[in-house]
């Protein structure tokens, strides 16, 4: 357990520190650093949590007999397949440390409610009038009481971290399921009661971080499926193969190679772990085929939504939008701009309706009345 503790701590270390380093590069808008950060903390956590682990417990003689290059880098594990005594080391250190990261939300709201607590009372002297303070100006004060920042990119790399895990593992260890599931179910009691009662405002955010999270999460299938073909390969639970050892140190071979593994992809000789595989395969087929053909998700996402409703450009009345593109250019002489060069050119060339002409439809050049 205390292993799978040291992991979720290393997460949070993680976190706090990679939200710095993106913090550092000064990226020009909050929904840049945001998603750069929401990348890079699941990526890291994810190699942290599910990864290293594994691979520091992996043995690959079965591949180039202990003399190979992965041998050599990995040469500390004893673990040559997903046989029943990884499972029992590994495979239980990766649920518990999932287990661990589930209530890992509301561990964390307990260490910094304490702590921020601790600090308003040692700022009023232990009193309970919260009009006592230490504090040499109004703005320290505020900051004191007003709660700490909501950093929601942290928020998506936690799901994605689960998501990924339990789709990584679940087919071998179908709990990671569950606790995916009941992390979830904290993360939305806990989150929405905290932003409304314990957090400062966040700003707003479009939808881009949304979109990129649900874009990661269809690339998910493409690790399961290799993953599942090969743990449902182990030789030992599904072919009853045992190889003999002389001494209890030495290490058991699995047998479970590339050229063993990909016997069982003979389309008129199906077995248990084809389908994964062939899964696989169709889906790499699908996603080339839309992407040779020019498709994509944005597309067919526009065509479940037909509801008569006018683009935001189309939108803005007329004098609005001529009182946002007029400020635009003034602002550009100084080499400043609140809108990005794509926003600005989409605004010029919307047509609007003047009050007076709704009811006979007659549009209206945008560039014509600047």
């Amino acid at each position: 357990m205390g292993v799978s503790f040291l992991i979720v701590g290393v997460n949070f270390a993680l976190k706090v520190l990679l939200v710095e380093l993106i913090k550092s590069l000064r990226l020009k808008t909050v929904t840049l650093e945001t998603n750069y950060t929401m990348i890079t903390i699941f990526a890291g956590q994810f190699i942290n949590t599910a990864v290293l682990i594994v691979l520091n417990n992996a043995s690959f003689k079965d591949f180039d007999g202990g003399n190979g290059v992965l041998s050599l880098i990995f040469s500390v594990g004893t673990e040559t397949d997903f046989s029943v005594t990884w499972y029992r080391t590994v495979g239980t250190t990766i649920m518990r440390t999932m287990t661990s990261q589930a209530m890992w939300p509301l561990i964390e709201f307990g260490m910094f409610w304490s702590l921020l607590n601790f600090m308003r009372c040692l700022d009023r002297k232990f009193s309970n009038d919260t009009f006592v303070t230490d504090k040499p100006s109004v703005q320290a004060y505020i900051d004191l009481y007003a709660g700490p920042e909501y950093l929601i990119h942290y928020r998506y790399a936690a799901i994605l971290l689960q998501i990924g895990v339990a789709f990584c593992y679940g087919c071998a260890m179908p709990p990671l399921y569950g606790i995916a599931a009941v992390a979830f179910v904290i993360l939305y009691i806990n989150e929405r009661l905290l932003v409304c009662y314990y957090y400062k405002e966040p700003p707003t955010f479009d939808e881009k971080m949304t979109s990129l999270t649900l874009d990661i999460v269809k690339y998910v299938p493409f690790i399961m499926l290799p993953m599942a073909f090969w743990q449902l390969g182990n030789r030992q639970i599904f072919e009853t193969e045992v190889t003999q050892i002389d001494f209890k140190a030495d290490m058991l071979l699995s047998n479970h190679d590339m050229g063993n593994a990909f016997s069982h992809m003979d389309p008129t000789y199906m077995t248990y772990n084809s389908g994964p595989m062939w899964l696989l395969i169709l889906v790499c087929v699908y996603r080339l085929f839309r992407y040779c053909s020019g498709a994509t998700d944005e597309e067919e996402e526009d065509d479940g939504l037909v509801e008569g409703l006018d683009d935001y450009y189309d939108a803005l009345k007329i004098n609005d939008k001529a009182a946002y593109i007029g400020q635009e250019e003034y602002f550009y002489q100084y080499s400043c701009k609140t809108m990005s060069d794509e926003q600005l050119s989409k605004m010029k060339q919307s047509k609007v309706k003047m009050d007076a002409d709704i009811n006979s439809g007659k549009e209206l050049d945008l560039d014509k009345l600047i």
